[in-house]
């Protein structure tokens, strides 16, 4: 198997989907499993979370690679380790998990904003959350609620949003609580879930003449509602 080249030190959204149709996480259990190593084996493979969401049947990720190969070994990593486990609890020998995840460079730094935005507010568009905070395999909490987390690195970007103010956790709050428009939320969908590059700010006033296409705009602060 080639192993594709990232670009190191550049931001990325990723999407791993089950290999084997009825797999995914079980349970509780399984996603506790597969977090763990997520969490705690990224350094050995020089990979930077920055925001993560583990779905039954989907793993969403905004990361940063320091090598080019090093986040395909990672993601190789964690579906054997996870596959054995699988095998052992459920005497089932297949791959769960795809190892050639959909991944697309985010090429505009105003864009990690809403890419981490999608990951964590995911579970209130497309589950019957109440709050992301609410679902314990996200990486909301470590990043809405603690200016340093032990296992995540804040992209520039974020840390620019969220500055050094005594209230910089709750505007991060409050922007992930307002939802996409619409029609900018479709467009993220059909893009991030299907491995293609977003399009740049500039690039993306084409698509949109009255309005920018992302939530933040190109002074960070957040944009009105369409």
């Amino acid at each position: 198997m080639t192993t594709r080249c990232l670009i190191s030190g550049e931001p990325y959204f990723a999407v791993i989907k089950e290999k084997t149709f009825g797999t995914g996480f079980y349970d509780d259990a399984c996603r506790e499993f597969y977090l763990r190593r997520l969490l705690n084996c990224q350094n050995a493979f020089r990979v930077r979370l920055h925001a993560y969401l583990l779905m039954e049947k989907e793993v969403f990720l905004t990361f940063t690679p320091m090598t080019p190969s090093g986040f395909d070994s990672f993601v190789r990593f964690l579906n054997a380790s996870y596959s054995r486990y699988y095998s052992i609890r459920f005497a089932r020998n297949i791959s769960v998990w795809q190892n050639e995840p959909l991944a697309c460079r985010i090429s505009d730094n105003e864009l990690v904003l809403d890419c981490q935005k999608y990951v964590e507010r995911y579970v209130l568009d497309f589950s019957s959350e109440g709050h992301p905070g609410e679902y314990g395999y996200s990486s909301y909490c470590a990043n809405a609620f603690t200016h340093k987390s032990d296992f995540l690195t804040r992209h520039r970007a974020v840390r620019q949003f969220i500055g050094v103010q005594a209230d910089g956790l709750q505007r991060y709050r409050n922007f992930i609580a307002k939802p996409f428009r619409e029609e900018y939320s479709r467009y993220l969908r059909s893009r991030l879930l299907c491995g293609q590059p977003l399009l740049q700010q500039k690039s993306s006033l084409r698509l949109e003449n009255s309005s920018t296409l992302t939530d933040i705009e190109k002074n960070g602060t957040i944009a009105a509602t369409a």
